[in-house]
């Protein structure tokens, strides 16, 4: 999606320093920054939930014994 307008972006935040004004790879750069977010804390939701199984599995173990 390409938006052509002539109001300009505001410069407010980290994103306003990388990119220009009317820039039409800016749309671009927040889809790739917010990707790049959502696998981060994908991959924190996977080690917290395969840590949480290993736990149990400890947990259950020691009380078996």
């Amino acid at each position: 999606m390409v938006m052509n307008s002539t109001a300009p972006m505001p410069r407010n935040g980290a994103f306003g320093t990388v990119c220009l004004a009317r820039s039409r790879h800016s749309e671009i750069l927040y889809i790739v920054i917010f990707t790049i977010i959502c696998a981060i804390y994908t991959l924190y939701v996977v080690f917290v939930l395969i840590w949480l199984h290993l736990a149990f599995i400890v947990i259950g173990t020691a009380s078996r014994t």
